[in-house]
């Protein structure tokens, strides 16, 4: 080779790695067996070490264990020639550091069959925020159902400023629960891990795959999504678990793709269609989605969206709702404590899927003031009677990270400061709260002006410490998944969960509920348990008019054993 040629390759060799280093901090050469056999860059900001240290490690070992297993399985299914569509990943973490988020890219090419050339870059901060917030299935390493929607939502608008088509394919995967409850703890959850790795590689960026509910998942996707080669690949995986498995019999996959880029569509049009479509989803499984073409199921779901939001502002506008009031009692003597606020709609309409429209609109703020409003003109009304009940409000946490909510709020509330005494404030978890700072002020704000303040649902999601350590709440209500769980020898696990939240509740100085209680059994273990409070069918259905249960349930206190015959009516919450 002559002095010129060569010259010019190391030029055209110079140039490529110059591109590579342009769009990336490290870049890897992998082997078949998974050991980096070349690394250089300016990643050791990233893995905490020198890039020429990497070489001989196995890739998987710089991989968080929350991605490893959807790492592996991505460059398994990569065949000679494919291309890796940028993912986010996150680094396993050095002493001291949390993961470190990145952008996975890369490529396996024909003439070095059995190599993959990787390439590492830092997420952006607002990227990286937004995916280490996310909550996922345990399970899987899918996103949840409330996290899916947040998230998809943020990339379609993304892609659609871009100019990309974007599609969603929902599938119910039939009989998986079925098959993975026989295998040992162990294998189980490497089907499952398996089954939500392969269905995250078929998504944009590898994070926008959810698993909705129970058998049903949900992906956000460029390309195409074939829906027979899914059931094909969970038949294998499945097999490769249990091979003593009938496999075909006991497993089908069905659903629906719906294209999210019709033309005149609004960004937020297109985001409430497919947040509206998940939810049908979530209730109907794929016989909500039996629709002729794709074209004709985003405009449906479209209009079906614009019809509920409509009449949702139809019903806050005219307060065309009812309030019941449920009573919760203390565990210990059956005493009146206070009462939730439900809200009730006409045509059997069902308030947790109302609320959740009203914050997939953003109107949520808008409906707990008209709640709130209600709650207090019926406060008023029993005040008149001669009755003070305290009653609890439920607030979404959208409401709570909302300045202009909480001004509103306070306005509400300024004029009658008898009912701060009165009016104690829930909070929800229908969605992530993502401004734990913002809402943790809220609460402050609100404790300051005299209401106390419940945490709801408390042990459901993974947030729930968190929120525990971020909002400085007076009680917390308890899931009521771990009160049905109680009776059950299967549950003991639950159960010892249940011990440890009552105890660090005590440590704390905060006070417990436990709700959907039906049964003297329930009652009794709840409060040898060490549980404060309890609301249920046991106690009372909720009812329209408060008085009635204050007049009853003051002659049940009286018939208490042991009770010092103290009108419910006039018992006050305890402050913390």
């Amino acid at each position: 080779m002559s002095g010129d040629a060569a010259k010019d390759m190391r030029a055209e060799r110079d140039r490529f790695v110059a591109f590579a280093f342009s769009a990336a901090d490290l870049m890897l050469e992998v082997a078949e067996d998974g050991r980096i056999s070349y690394a250089s860059g300016a990643g050791k900001h990233l893995t905490g070490v020198e890039p020429g240290e990497l070489i001989g490690r196995q890739l998987g070992s710089l991989v968080d264990d929350t991605d490893r297993h959807f790492l592996l399985n991505l460059l398994a299914s990569l065949g000679v020639g494919g291309r890796i569509e940028p993912v986010t990943i996150r680094l396993t973490a050095a002493a001291g550091r949390e993961p470190v988020l990145c952008v996975l890219g890369g490529c396996c090419l024909p003439r070095k069959e059995g190599r993959y050339y990787l390439t590492l870059s830092g997420a952006r901060l607002p990227m990286a925020e937004a995916a280490m917030q996310n909550k996922r299935d345990y399970q899987t390493g899918l996103l949840t159902a409330e996290d899916f929607e947040e998230r998809a939502s943020d990339r379609l608008k993304l892609a659609r400023e871009l100019g990309s088509e974007v599609k969603i394919t929902l599938l119910e995967i039939v009989g998986l629960q079925d098959l993975a409850k026989d295998l040992p703890p162990e294998t189980q959850a490497v089907l499952m891990g398996d089954v939500g790795a392969y269905l995250r590689s078929k998504s944009i960026g590898g994070d926008t795959a959810g698993r909705i509910d129970g058998e049903k998942y949900s992906i956000l996707h460029a390309g195409a999504v074939d829906q027979a080669a899914v059931a094909e690949k969970v038949r294998q995986l499945v097999a490769k678990a249990n091979p003593a498995a009938q496999v075909a019999q006991a497993l089908g996959v069905q659903g629906a793709t719906l294209e999210l880029h019709a033309k005149g569509m609004s960004d937020e049009d297109a985001a409430s269609a497919m947040a509206f479509a998940v939810q049908r989803f979530a209730q109907q499984g794929a016989a909500g989605l039996s629709f002729r073409n794709t074209e004709e199921s985003l405009k449906l779901l479209l209009s079906e969206t614009v019809a509920r939001v409509r009449a949702l502002r139809s019903t806050m506008s005219q307060s065309d709702f009812q309030m019941v009031y449920q009573p919760i009692v203390q565990l210990s003597d059956r005493r009146m404590h206070h009462y939730e606020a439900l809200v009730r709609f006409g045509d059997d309409q069902s308030p947790f899927e109302t609320i959740r429209l009203a914050e997939g609109v953003h109107m949520i703020g808008e409906f707990d003031l008209a709640v709130v409003q209600r709650v207090v003109e019926q406060l008023h009304l029993a005040r008149k009677n001669g009755q003070r009940p305290e009653v609890a409000v439920n607030l979404s946490g959208h409401s709570l990270e909302s300045t202009v909510f909480m001004a509103a709020l306070r306005e509400l509330l300024a004029p009658d400061q008898d009912l701060r005494k009165q009016l104690i404030f829930e909070i929800t978890e229908s969605t992530q709260i993502t401004d734990l700072v913002h809402a943790g002020n809220a609460v402050r704000q609100l404790r300051q002006d005299g209401h106390s303040v419940c945490l709801d649902d408390f042990g459901a999601g993974a947030a729930s410490f968190p929120y525990l350590q971020a909002l400085d709440v007076n009680f917390v209500k308890i899931d009521g998944a771990y009160v049905k769980a109680l009776q059950s020898r299967e549950k003991e696990r639950d159960r010892a969960i249940l011990r440890g939240m009552v105890w660090l509740c005590k440590e704390l100085k905060i006070g417990t509920v436990a709700e959907m209680i039906e049964t003297e059994d329930q009652a009794r273990l709840l409060l040898d348990f060490g549980i404060d409070y309890g609301q249920g069918w046991l106690f009372g259905r909720p009812e329209a008019d408060m008085s009635s249960w204050l007049h009853r349930n003051a002659i049940q206190a009286a018939a208490v054993p042991g009770g010092n015959h103290v009108d419910p009516a006039s018992f006050s919450l305890k402050r913390k």
